[in-house]
């Protein structure tokens, strides 16, 4: 893991998630397994665990479990659509990524900043999908 930062566990980021996003109508509809493949990373944290499994291969370091979740929301009042994609390292939330279609303008706006406040330790990566 990357010691630059405070990390989120793993087990509670889904109920942060729920937290920020049913000020905004949102509701959880399914979580499911991923691989981590399928999570967008910044390019620094990308580099740095590269780096940190090249040590676990020399057995310089130890590299935990690496799993993503992905934690779908949609929206009661509109056609609304979010993909939360968290990668976890162990006991871990290190990287987020949340995919979004058919959000309106200030209601996109207030999200962005909800979740900054709420994970102000990460740079998230928003990523508008096709809608849905």
């Amino acid at each position: 893991m990357t010691y630059d930062r405070n990390y989120t566990w793993a087990k509670e980021y889904k109920y942060e998630i729920i937290t920020v996003t049913e000020k905004s109508g949102f509701k959880v509809s399914q979580t499911d397994e991923i691989e981590v493949a399928e999570i967008k990373r910044s390019t620094e944290k990308t580099i740095k665990i590269r780096i940190q499994k090249i040590l676990s291969n020399l057995n310089l370091m130890n590299y935990g479990h690496e799993f993503g979740e992905s934690t779908t929301l949609t929206s009661d009042s509109t056609t609304g659509f979010l993909n939360c994609k968290g990668w976890c390292l162990d006991d871990y939330l290190i990287g987020l990524e949340i995919e979004y279609s058919n959000i309106d303008e200030p209601t996109l706006i207030s999200l962005k900043d909800n979740f900054e406040k709420q994970f102000n330790n990460y740079k998230i990566i928003w990523t508008r999908i096709a809608e849905k």
